[in-house]
């Protein structure tokens, strides 16, 4: 009787194991065949997201370049120019003025709609004319570069006694000796004097115009030019520094999502198939 009742408990053992693995199998064949009825969709899905992620890692490669072209762009039509690669901008060009006096007096002005080829201000010394032994005449000149004085320091420099310009702009950034024949009396009798002369911009004061198509192709090539040096920049720090690989981020991207593969699919669920028949027979 022990015998009888442990060979039947033995027997409902095994067929309810083998239920288990039928209903097991019943569920990994519904999963294939769903898999694969809908593998249009998911192969759909994973490009998505596979592209989507590849895109971002491209965005994340472009951006300090394009970051850099876009500063310097919007920095060229900041300052006046156009925008590289169109030529019909409205530029606008402002009023510049060079004004000369000297401490005798004098006082003139220059204005002009354009940029001055040498913008420095600058300070002459002048000194007395003295005759020499060719019967001609010679004063020296001494030329200093102002820094950020005003007209009124200026105007305070040249009713200032005892001035040492050195000690005020250091060397003269040149020194010459001038000669002529005529010298009026006036001008003999004159004494050491200053010339100053400054320029200034009038942003209030301006013309517009549009930009010509050689003006635009020399912005577009200083632009090119200057946009190449910096995003050398960018380079350097993502060749030398930076962890960050495209090339390895977009195949670490590929293996996590790879496409669904329709005859490896088939063929697992054959071999499931054939397993569960068998496994019913």
């Amino acid at each position: 009787m022990s015998n009888k009742n442990s060979t039947k408990h033995l027997v409902e053992k095994q067929s309810l194991k083998k239920k288990k693995m039928l209903l097991q199998m019943k569920k990994e064949i519904e999963m294939l065949e769903n898999e694969l009825k809908y593998s249009k969709l998911v192969n759909l899905k994973i490009s998505t997201v596979k592209n989507l992620k590849i895109s971002l890692r491209f965005m994340q490669r472009i951006t300090p370049y394009v970051l850099s072209a876009g500063i310097i762009a919007g920095g060229c039509k900041l300052i006046g120019f156009g925008l590289p690669f169109y030529s019909g901008d409205t530029l606008k060009i402002n009023s510049n003025t060079m004004k000369e006096f000297d401490s005798l007096g004098n006082v003139r002005y220059e204005q002009q709609y354009d940029d001055y080829a040498n913008s420095s201000n600058i300070l002459y010394y002048y000194s007395q004319w003295q005759p020499d032994i060719n019967g001609l005449y010679t004063r020296n000149v001494e030329t200093y570069k102002l820094d950020e004085l005003t007209e009124e320091e200026i105007l305070k420099l040249f009713n200032k006694e005892d001035l040492k310009l050195s000690d005020i702009f250091g060397e003269p950034i040149s020194k010459k000796r001038e000669t002529k024949n005529n010298v009026t009396e006036e001008e003999l009798q004159q004494n050491d004097c200053l010339k100053a002369i400054i320029y200034s911009e009038d942003k209030n004061n301006y013309i517009l115009y549009k930009e010509t198509k050689e003006e635009n192709n020399v912005i577009t090539a200083a632009y090119l030019a200057l946009t190449a040096v910096v995003e050398l920049i960018p380079f350097f720090i993502r060749r030398n520094i930076s962890t960050f690989d495209f090339d390895d981020c977009v195949s670490e991207i590929k293996r996590k999502y790879p496409a669904v593969d329709t005859d490896e699919l088939i063929k697992k669920l054959e071999i499931r198939r054939s397993n569960y028949n068998r496994l019913m027979r």
